[in-house]
């Protein structure tokens, strides 16, 4: 007797000993280092996937009273997915130069309007972006029909939302917007359980990634608040929002972001990354391609480490220098360079779809300009319903 329970002390000793380790394991934090760029993409992160025909979508005028039965019930099927999957929220983020502020000229009259008492800055942001939403419409671009028409069509239950941000292109912007992202879903009170669908495009990707490292958090979250503390962010105010949302579960699905910065993946929060992509090798197309975009989207694989633009005041620029090391280079041309020639293409954080959507130029004439590079689809109506098939099959099956 006293043999067999020493064996059962001794066996429950060593389970709660392995637990522990696991553990910890679950809660080491991330190292989210930079995209790799020589290194080949590993098998079993990408698969080749097809544009898979569906129902039309009615760009004129994008309401859901004008859409097919057979439209609607698509998307309504995907919202079903989603919400017995517990999404509450799905939130749409835009990329660089299509934003608010993408010279972050009108932060920089913040202060001089402030000080004459006058409070213009939210009417030239709003301006700015409605500007940038009439030229652009849904090329590379999510518009606020888009947004409303996608929640609408998921039925209830589900709150589609379009965050904005400055757009422009540097660490530093990207890190405030990940700050204003974490107000905007820390503002939906998200319950232990519930997941919210974060959707970004190009460089909206980055501002997601830099959101995970906050949030779960990851090696670098340590010098990513002390950071915003540098830019005037209330540190352990942001700090709260950051552990409010980390109750949900977080669902990150990219669309042509260039591969850069590192994502805090684990047990409350997945990434997948989809890419408008021709060939059968995983890797980016020829410069020779570009005119007519034969090797799929060339923003994609142009916006690597070193393509940044420098911040404006000499703070910043200083700040987004030593930032560098933790996210990769920024403005620096001979990096880019460098990595450009190695034609990334997967990104080394999550799952990536590379998908032919069709925008190859045809007859002769280049198409270039008319589909941003390639990078314009995957923010387009007629993309709409494949992309939410594609998300709902890949999360929630």
């Amino acid at each position: 007797m006293e043999f067999v329970l020493a064996g059962f002390l001794s066996a429950a000793a060593i389970t709660a000993l392995l637990l522990a380790w696991w553990l910890r394991q679950r809660q080491r934090p991330a190292p989210c280092l930079p995209h790799q760029y020589q290194l080949a993409p590993q098998a079993g992160t990408f698969a080749l996937r097809a544009l898979e025909p569906v129902p039309p979508v009615v760009r004129a005028p994008p309401v859901l009273e004008a859409q097919s039965p057979a439209w609607r019930a698509a998307m309504e099927k995907v919202g079903h997915r989603l919400r017995r999957a517990g999404v509450r929220q799905v939130v749409f983020v835009h990329g660089t130069f299509v934003g608010h502020d993408p010279t972050l000229m009108f932060s920089a009259l913040e202060g001089p309007l402030s000080a004459l008492g006058l409070g213009l800055l939210p009417t030239l942001r709003r301006l700015a972006k409605s500007s940038s939403d009439r030229v652009f419409g849904d090329l590379g671009n999510y518009t606020a029909e888009y947004v409303a028409l996608f929640g609408g069509a998921l039925g209830g239950g589900i709150q589609a939302t379009r965050f904005l941000w400055s757009s422009a292109n540097h660490h530093i912007a990207r890190l405030r917007a990940a700050a204003d992202l974490l107000r905007l879903l820390a503002a939906a009170r998200p319950g232990r359980g519930e997941r919210a669908l974060l959707l970004g495009h190009s460089h909206g990707g980055q501002v997601l990634a830099l959101l995970t490292q906050l949030v779960y958090p990851a090696k670098t979250a340590p010098a990513l608040w002390a950071a915003l503390s540098e830019i005037g962010e209330p540190q352990e105010e942001l700090k709260e929002l950051a552990r409010m949302v980390a109750c949900a579960r977080l669902d990150i699905a990219t669309f042509g972001m260039p591969p850069r910065y590192g994502f805090a993946t684990g047990p409350r929060c997945r990434a997948v990354h989809v890419v408008n992509h021709r060939g059968d090798e995983p890797l980016a197309g020829s410069l020779g391609g570009v005119l007519y975009t034969e090797g799929g989207d060339y923003v994609q694989q142009w916006g690597i480490a070193g393509s940044d633009l420098p911040p404006t005041t000499a703070k910043e620029r200083e700040l987004a220098a030593r930032l560098d090391a933790l996210l990769g280079a920024g403005w620096d041309v001979k990096a880019w360079l460098q990595h450009v020639r190695h034609r990334a293409r997967v990104s080394q954080h999550g799952f990536s779809y590379l998908v032919d959507y069709g925008d190859r130029g045809v007859g002769g004439m280049p198409n270039c300009l008319g589909t941003c590079f390639g990078h314009g689809v995957y923010t387009s109506y007629d993309a709409m319903l494949f992309n939410a098939h594609l998300l709902a099959a890949h999360f929630y099956r």
